[in-house]
């Protein structure tokens, strides 16, 4: 309680300093640290009360409350608010309620109860289908809004659960491995199809291809699908129908007229793909064979799963070779329909790799991740000073989101070296106290609840850390008990509440 406190009221602190200079007198800049401190001193109370009750009692309730956090967040597409792109909300008057950090917690609670449930056959995996089904009914219904920041903490959180319940390796390793390759290599594919974009044009302009260098400046990263797929993107053809853009229009159609200029083009365009993704990146963007290869190894994996069961125990070992076979076929094919159907946004194609190399993208599309290392760098040692964080304090800072998903680097900016590293020691003591907690704890149930609680707060310690210096990607997270934001804040609180509530009750009879 004592780092909750220490936490909390750093982020309050850090809020006030962000408004108390500005000149401007309204309500709306002068109260987002007024309005946290109402949040927690709630929270606290109803944590205060979660203590006294018996956390067992919430095995009871574990399916209907995940049933109400699904509902809820079925409601948010009906009557929710946009707000900064995401419908995430159920905005209430002055209030707003993000459905999605509820949604977390209930989670939590029903797989808990769950693995409590079959502690004796998780070695099984129809056993193990269950709580990935569950987490991924919210996680679907999350990204959806869309939210993708939410609806990934949800990943590591089931498998650090799975794996403290004594869930096989084998099948937990299979998971990440799914997960990994069907999301990866479209990710791959979109990233290229954007970095790819100024070496094009400069490979044009080298070879003086002047009537070609308008279309990549017209089409940007859309001039992958209009060379390969000779498809005009929807807004050129709506801005042309509209009177808009007619000239651009007509000119691209004029290339898709010329099969020599179009092959001239698509020449160009393959020596460029091929000399900065090379045979990786012909190889994953023909989907077709990616497709056959993945049901090929599925239909040997299941062959093989056949084969063994009919044969009971002798042939016990062939699970080595059909379930990562199987894994691969699956994700294979996963993977071929998600860039077929779905794929990812340029935008979250950007969030998510722009971190490994920001210099690769355009300067508007990492700047989340350019200011916020530079915001950090500048504090040097001691820090600017808690009223001089040039790039986190005003109306609108140079670092995006200052006061929720960036606090942590406006921190950063005014405490320096020495104020982030004592901020990190005393966020990461709340989740290595509830681990702790999870391991004295009286019963199963008790353990993986703590346990769950715990992973969840030290997800998004990490991440959002992590994402603040430019070694994650920009996925959208708030740092636990610090960023602004009452949903966040309350869903903390009610943790920290259960958590004190098994450590209360370690010595009851």
């Amino acid at each position: 309680m004592g780092s909750v406190f220490i936490v909390v009221f750093a982020g309050i602190f850090t809020l006030y300093t962000q408004e108390v200079i500005l000149e401007d007198e309204s309500v709306w800049y002068r109260t987002f640290w007024i309005r946290q401190l109402i949040i927690f001193i709630i929270g606290l109370m109803i944590a205060l009360v979660l203590r006294r009750i018996n956390y067992q009692v919430l095995e009871a309730y574990a399916i209907p409350a995940y049933g109400i956090a699904i509902f809820l967040l079925l409601l948010t597409f009906i009557i929710g608010s946009r707000i900064k792109g995401a419908k995430s909300w159920i905005v209430i008057g002055p209030f707003g309620l993000q459905t999605s950090e509820f949604a977390k917690l209930a989670t939590i609670i029903l797989i808990a109860k769950y693995l409590e449930l079959k502690e004796r056959e998780l070695d099984r995996i129809p056993t193990l289908l269950i709580p990935f089904g569950l987490a991924v009914v919210p996680m679907f219904l999350i990204v959806l809004q869309p939210d993708f920041g939410s609806a990934f903490s949800f990943a590591p959180v089931l498998m650090s659960m799975l794996f403290i319940a004594g869930a096989d390796i084998f099948h937990i390793s299979s998971v990440l491995i799914f997960f990994g390759v069907s999301l990866s290599i479209p990710l791959y594919l979109e990233y290229y199809k954007i970095t790819l974009v100024a070496p094009l044009l400069n490979r044009l302009e080298d070879l003086e291809k002047m009537d070609l260098m308008p279309a990549v400046r017209i089409l940007d990263t859309d001039v992958w699908n209009f060379i390969y797929d000779k498809k005009i993107p929807d807004h050129i053809l709506e801005n042309a129908a509209q009177g808009q853009g007619v000239t651009d229009l007509n000119y691209l159609q004029n290339i898709l007229g010329n099969a020599d200029l179009l092959q001239s083009f698509r020449e160009v365009a393959d020596t460029v793909r091929y000399e900065s993704g090379g045979f990786l990146l012909s190889f994953l963007d023909n989907l077709t064979l990616l497709l056959v290869i993945g049901v090929v190894f599925a239909l040997i994996a299941a062959v093989l799963f056949v084969l063994r069961y009919s044969q009971g125990t002798s042939l016990h070992k062939l699970r080595n070779f059909y379930i990562p076979l199987g894994v691969i076929g699956v994700s294979l094919i996963t993977a071929v329909t998600f860039q077929k159907t779905v794929s990812f946004k340029h935008h979250q194609v950007v969030r998510i790799t722009a971190f490994i190399n920001p210099e690769k993208f355009p300067r508007d599309r990492a700047y989340h991740i350019r200011a916020s290392k530079a915001a950090i760098g500048s504090g040097e040692l001691t820090g600017r000073g808690m009223f001089q964080g040039d790039m986190t304090i005003g109306r609108t800072p140079l670092v995006p989101e200052a006061n929720t998903d960036f606090i942590f680097t406006a921190w950063s900016e005014r405490t320096g070296f020495v104020g982030s590293v004592l901020l990190l020691l005393v966020l990461l003591a709340i989740p290595l106290r509830g681990l702790l907690i999870a391991f004295e704890s009286r019963d199963r149930f008790g353990s993986l609840l703590a346990s769950g609680i715990s992973f969840l707060f030290f997800y998004h310690i990490a991440l959002n850390a992590g994402i603040a210096m430019g070694l994650l990607p920009v996925t959208g997270l708030p740092l636990s008990f610090m960023s602004y934001g009452g949903s966040h804040l309350l869903m903390c609180m009610l943790g920290v509440g259960i958590l004190l509530s098994v450590h209360r009750r370690k010595y009851v009879n």
